[in-house]
């Protein structure tokens, strides 16, 4: 099950679907179907419902939506069934299956500006795939996921930098890039696929230049 075809806007780093009446379509399908709350689903259903928010008549609502939808999926998963649960966990507590759904959550999160408790999932998400990447029989699907949860937090840093004055953006940028630089370093050596290697690289020249306009 695949989701939409989309882009990333350079300047925000947020995903932009290419074609808005086809994606919201097939949100619409997937929403009614029978098995509408099973992991698979899920992992469609979550970060479609977050692309389309701004769409949406009510965008805070839609949020809301993709934020119920993405516990669920991290609960179905294995994970922690909320904040609470999931500030009190260890990496080891996390099962690697359930870092996706983490991912994912956090991302609804960060869009809806809880950049605390998206932060708090994304740096759980990391320390489980790097906890499994060391500890696993699949350590191969865990580097995956554990780049993928450098460059998403990166995000997260990166977004918070937009959200700040000037003045404030400088750490948050810093961060960003660090973890843009490192998940890129993962990705190489992996031999991650050249659109991957090229979503961090332009990830890492928006940071820059965004550090460029501050004078960094």
């Amino acid at each position: 099950m695949d989701l939409p075809r989309h882009h990333f806007d350079p300047v925000t780093l947020h995903e932009v679907l290419d074609d808005v009446p086809v994606a919201q379509a097939y949100r619409t399908e997937l929403a009614g179907r029978p098995d509408r709350d099973t992991p698979d689903v899920l992992a469609v259903l979550v970060p479609l419902t977050r692309w389309l928010a701004p769409e949406a008549d009510d965008p805070d609502s839609a949020l809301a939506e993709a934020e119920r939808l993405g516990w669920l999926a991290v609960r179905l998963n294995g994970g922690p069934g909320d904040d609470a649960a999931a500030a009190h966990s260890n990496a080891s507590d996390v099962p690697l299956g359930s870092v996706p759904s983490l991912l994912r959550l956090a991302h609804v999160l960060q869009w809806r500006h809880r950049f605390p408790e998206a932060d708090l999932l994304f740096g759980l998400a990391l320390e489980a795939a790097h906890y499994y990447g060391e500890h696993a029989a699949s350590i191969e699907h865990a580097h995956r996921l554990e780049y993928c949860a450098l460059q998403h937090w990166g995000k997260c840093r990166y977004d918070q930098a937009l959200e700040v004055h000037a003045d404030q953006a400088r750490p948050y940028l810093g961060e960003a890039l660090a973890l843009f630089e490192r998940a890129l370093e993962l990705r190489v050596e992996a031999g991650a696929a050249p659109e991957h290697v090229a979503a961090t690289r332009e990830a890492i020249s928006a940071a820059r230049d965004r550090l460029a306009e501050l004078g960094a």
